[in-house]
């Protein structure tokens, strides 16, 4: 054999990677503009960003069906991964109308700012776009660095401070628990694609549980799962409150995303232990999240105990391991990515009053000084509950229906026990906003930007939950394809 049969050249087919490129080569003008100017002007940067992102949404939209593998199998194009690109450049583009004033108020404006968000952007991209252990590392500490930046952008800010520091200690852990997993699947199979790792057929599999163990406690604690969420309360409360309501949306969709990919191959030789010990712990997670969000002061730090327990439905709908399971989940990611964003934006909104802190007591009669602020915050909420019509109960039914199909009652009984417990603080605060007179007066005033915004997610998780089939007639197909691979 010639040393040519051996060595396989490919020409990188740059069609399926056009998005990315975009997004990167937007972060590095944007980097490049930081250094040029010593005051780089916030608008010419929104400019700039929002004409990347647009363009990058536009490849997406109208190259919807492209498919294929480049850069020798480390790089995939599917539905799956277009379909998560499409809303994580959407919810970027949203999350800019809110940034330039609450930074402005704040006495935050860096242009720091534009080209991280830039790069977790591209980075959560190629996450959810690869198999390869290698790429999905070098992917993980794209998004975890810019996150750890963004959390303590507000360096005046001790909270902002705190809640960095922990994220960086527990998302260091995150990354080298993953790591390590990485290498024990490389020894066990000899490859770092999972296709091939979780197909190989070895008589000790030992290296395989131990690699696959350590690989998912890395991403578990990145997705906030209990016990491994400590660091998201403090870190989302610490947070500029734009910055949460990314985290919160675009962070968990790049985070579940291996574990989604995964879930299909690991279910051939595992799925009795996959569904006790990832049903075991969506149960801890959402019972937890809730009672623990129920005793909350603090909106901002209750809404990021809502968002773990909603790591725990999505993981419920993990456990099922089935084609109906991923299609419920990956529905439920996308409804929490704008029913997160939204909540934590309108706190973001409401903050821009001098006096508010985000206590229970602030929200007493918003409705009569702020009546679009709270009706927008209260269909947020409902949907977060899961009340009809919104889609955040179209979500949780098809969880608890994929729940039903696998035969797992007892986590759908628990997981509606776990709902019951979220109406308690739901409720509370649309009852605090409607029903009560207040003596605080918030006096903010969004722009026709975040108005504008705000009604078009608001307006959506209606249309959602009304029609879902605009939604499910690409999640449908996308699921099916992924467990055929």
């Amino acid at each position: 054999m010639e040393i040519k049969d051996l060595i396989q050249i490919e020409i990188p087919k740059l069609a399926l990677f056009v998005p990315e490129l975009i997004v990167l080569i937007t972060g590095f003008v944007l980097f490049s503009l930081d250094l040029i100017y010593k005051r780089l002007s916030h608008t010419l940067a929104i400019s700039v960003s929002v004409i990347g992102y647009t363009l990058a949404l536009l490849y997406l939209i109208f190259n919807f069906d492209l498919t294929g593998e480049t850069f020798y199998g480390l790089y995939v194009r599917d539905s799956f991964s277009s379909l998560l690109q499409v809303f994580m450049i959407l919810l970027t583009i949203i999350l800019l109308a809110f940034t330039l004033q609450y930074q402005r108020f704040k006495r935050s404006l860096y242009g720091e700012f534009y080209y991280l968000l830039a790069f977790s952007l591209f980075g959560g991209m190629v996450l959810v776009s690869s198999y390869n252990l290698l790429l999905i590392y070098i992917a993980l500490e794209a998004v975890s660095v810019s996150f750890y930046i963004l959390t303590a952008l507000q360096r005046r800010d001790f909270t902002s401070k705190e809640g960095a520091f922990k994220y960086l200690i527990l998302g260091g852990l995150a990354i080298a628990l993953a790591s390590y997993g990485a290498v024990f699947l490389y020894i066990y199979a000899g490859s770092f694609d999972l296709r091939h790792v979780l197909h190989f057929n070895a008589p000790d599999k030992g290296f395989l549980i131990l690699g696959l163990v350590f690989f998912l406690f890395g991403l578990a604690i990145k997705i906030g799962v209990v016990p491994f969420h400590f660091w998201l309360p403090d870190a989302y409360q610490g947070a500029p409150t734009p910055i949460t309501a990314y985290m919160s949306s675009v962070g968990k969709i790049a985070f579940f995303a291996p574990v989604l990919r995964v879930m299909p191959l690991v279910q051939e030789s595992f799925h009795n232990t996959w569904v006790l010990v990832v049903g075991t712990l969506a149960v801890i997670t959402f019972l937890y999240g809730n009672f623990v969000a129920l005793v909350q002061k603090d909106v901002k730090r209750m809404l990021a105990y809502s968002s773990i327990a909603h790591s725990g439905y999505i993981l419920a709908g993990v456990s099922v391991a089935s084609a109906i399971g991923l299609k419920a989940v990956i529905y439920f990611l996308l409804a929490y990515s704008i029913m997160g964003m939204l909540s934590f934006l309108v706190l973001a909104v409401l903050e821009r009053s001098g006096n508010w802190e985000n206590k229970l007591e602030d929200f007493d009669g918003l409705k009569h000084s702020q009546g679009f602020m709270a009706w927008v915050f209260a269909i947020a909420l409902l949907s977060l509950l899961g009340v009809p019509p919104t889609v955040g109960f179209l979500a949780k039914a098809l969880v608890f229906m994929s729940l039903a199909y696998g035969k797992l009652w007892w986590i759908g009984i628990l997981m509606i026990v776990g709902i019951g417990v979220s109406t308690g603080y739901y409720l509370r605060l649309i009852v605090l906003m409607f029903m009560k007179e207040g003596e605080k007066r918030a006096i903010a005033n969004p722009t026709g930007f975040e108005k504008a915004s705000m009604v078009l997610m608001a307006a959506s998780l209606l249309i959602l939950g009304i029609l879902p089939m605009l939604l499910w007639n690409y999640i449908s197909p996308t699921s099916e394809m992924l467990f055929r691979r």
